[in-house]
């Protein structure tokens, strides 16, 4: 095995390492810990930022899909994010 020796600025160096490790970093896969699930209405009119009755609107319009145990309805947070995301785009296609 032959041994070079190459001679670089700090900036250059410093560049190769702050790429190497960003593209490391970018390629890792974390695993995270799922989001509790949205308890309620009123819970659900805070997530979205709407107060109750347009969160319960949008529940009863079927936008999002919702899981009840009882009197409690329990919405995945990630469903609730992507079904608003396609709900808007239906909204602004329809315009």
């Amino acid at each position: 095995m032959e041994n070079y020796l190459i001679q670089i600025s700090d900036d250059r160096l410093q560049k190769i390492v702050t790429d190497a490790v960003k593209t490391a970093m970018s390629q890792k896969t974390t695993t995270s810990i799922p989001e509790p699930p949205i308890k309620g209405i009123h819970a659900l009119g805070r997530f979205l930022g709407v107060g109750a009755a347009r969160a319960q609107k949008l529940k009863n319009e079927g936008v999002f899909p919702y899981f009840q145990d009882g009197r409690l309805v329990l919405f995945d947070p990630d469903k609730v994010r992507e079904a608003m995301a396609g709900h808007n785009i239906k909204r602004k296609n329809s315009k």
